[in-house]
């Protein structure tokens, strides 16, 4: 039976894998286009343009928007913060610093986000 939960324990980490690792092009709603990376895993993924901008895609708006952080019900989350991406130079300086998330933050939240997938496995 050890040998079972052994094995059944390895399998989960052999299957997640990291995000492409590679630059994509996103398009917006209107057209309009910026280049980012994929970042995260299974468990908690995101985009980052090139300044290092954290971005969400946006449901209702049908475009990717700079991210915020949010917490709910003790949890923080990134959800997206209502300001379409757009090309850097068009971002005021004050803005860009604005939509800047710290890494330690985005650490926690992906330790979060881990934490919860391994309890419900457990259950």
């Amino acid at each position: 039976m050890k040998r079972l939960i052994l094995f059944i324990s390895m399998l989960t980490f052999a299957f997640s894998v990291p995000a492409f690792q590679g630059s994509l092009e996103f398009k917006q709603n209107d057209g309009s286009a910026f280049q980012g990376k994929l970042k995260g895993d299974e468990w908690f993924n995101w985009i980052e343009d090139n300044e290092g901008h954290i971005i969400k895609y946006n449901n209702s708006s049908k475009n990717y928007e700079y991210a915020k952080t949010e917490e709910k019900n003790g949890t923080l989350e990134l959800i997206p913060s209502g300001v379409k991406v757009q090309r850097s130079e068009a971002l005021d300086r004050n803005a860009s610093e604005l939509f800047k998330i710290d890494p330690q933050l985005l650490r926690k939240i992906w330790k979060q986000k881990r934490e919860k997938a391994y309890r419900y496995k457990a259950k």
